[in-house]
């Protein structure tokens, strides 16, 4: 484990390296409105300290000694592999081998739904024999 600190104008900062992963430890402020808003003002605001986290979402509390803890899960991204793209969907193959068809019509387009769902399942039952053929 290694440690910086730097001190500056009476705030502390702690950037410490754990099994090769950045953490920092930042003294401050933290604002919650009750709903979706969270503000953390630092004692000492220094650009570029903490990486910046985009497109993720997670688990926010605040723990029963008075602090605030936020633990980030990633969004798991699809594993699948596409055997063809169609109008409303895709057939495709997924991680543990199965063959999904996912389909989704709006009642907006105005068109028959349930005669849209058959012509496109019929099509990726023949893209689900054409990719069986070729392996």
């Amino acid at each position: 484990m290694k440690t910086n600190k730097t001190q500056s104008n009476n705030a502390q900062t702690n950037n410490v390296q754990i099994n090769n992963c950045p953490h920092v430890q930042l003294g401050g402020q933290a604002y919650y409105d009750g709903s979706n808003y969270f503000l953390f003002s630092p004692d000492d605001p220094t650009p570029d300290i903490v990486q910046r986290m985009r497109r993720m979402h997670g688990v926010a509390q605040q723990m029963t000694d008075g602090t605030f803890d936020f633990v980030a899960q990633p969004r798991v991204r699809s594993q699948s592999q596409l055997i063809r793209k169609l109008a409303h969907g895709r057939v495709s193959l997924t991680k543990d081998k199965a063959i999904q068809l996912t389909l989704k019509v709006t009642p907006s387009e105005n068109i028959n739904i349930a005669q849209a769902i058959a012509i496109e399942s019929a099509e990726a039952a023949d893209a689900i024999v054409d990719y069986q053929l070729k392996r």
